[in-house]
């Protein structure tokens, strides 16, 4: 099981998606488990304040360091108490270590727990990154409002890595993309073999009604690889 703990002051933003569908039969069957930590919990005052102006100045606000910390060092015990385990903490940032399927992969092989801190507002109190050696991870070349879609990703993308997790199908079409270094998705179509659609037809591609898997497999190729 690949356990992951996730940071963020908004849970309930990301619950019902990791709790729906294949991650949550994922879940179920002990592929994965998901926990949620809230750092205005572990805030240190009666308002759950978790944020505070830049030093230097800037626009907006930075989440402090001490209740992330605190959040931390929490999870840091909880994982203490299992046998034989690595831990990864990554921290997203826009300008981070951009996150593929490959990186995915990687982490659901090497470790057994995943911490994702989830930031808000400008950003994190970069000793908090300093403190527990995290990783920053991009999901993409945009800025977000906060690290809880990210998260999302992470998860979902990981998730389809475990054996047990996904369909036979959809396995193959992920081994399919991880081994050809796919540009492009995959044209997938279904019936009717020709949709009408205001006063137009359009055609499944020939090919794929066949039945001769070498050429399916050369056209699917040709597709994927087109940027």
């Amino acid at each position: 099981m690949i356990r992951f703990h996730i940071v963020t002051i908004f849970p309930e933003a990301v619950r019902p998606y990791i709790d729906a569908s294949i991650l949550g039969r994922a879940q179920e069957a002990k592929h994965i488990s998901v926990a949620y930590y809230d750092p205005r919990e572990l805030s240190g005052n009666k308002w759950g304040k978790v944020d505070d102006r830049p030093y230097a100045g800037g626009p907006g606000m930075v989440m402090t360091a001490e209740p992330l910390l605190r959040t931390l060092e929490k999870i840091a015990k909880s994982i203490a108490k299992k046998k034989a385990t690595k831990t990864k903490v990554i921290l997203f940032a826009p300008g981070g270590k951009q996150f593929t399927n490959v990186y995915a992969k990687a982490l659901v092989t090497k470790y057994t727990d995943i911490v994702l801190i989830s930031g808000r507002y400008e950003g994190i109190d970069a000793r908090v990154k300093k403190i527990f050696k995290a990783e920053e991870v991009s999901v993409g070349p945009f800025v977000l409002t906060g690290g809880e879609v990210p998260a999302m990703v992470v998860v979902d993308a990981c998730a389809r890595q475990i054996e047990g997790v996904l369909g036979r199908h959809e396995s193959l079409e992920e081994e399919r993309y991880l081994k050809t270094g796919a540009t492009a998705s995959p044209e997938m179509y279904t019936r009717p073999e020709v949709l009408e659609w205001k006063g137009k037809k359009y055609r499944v591609p020939k090919v794929l009604l066949g039945g001769d898997h070498k050429k399916i497999e050369e056209w699917r190729k040709s597709k994927q690889n087109k940027a």
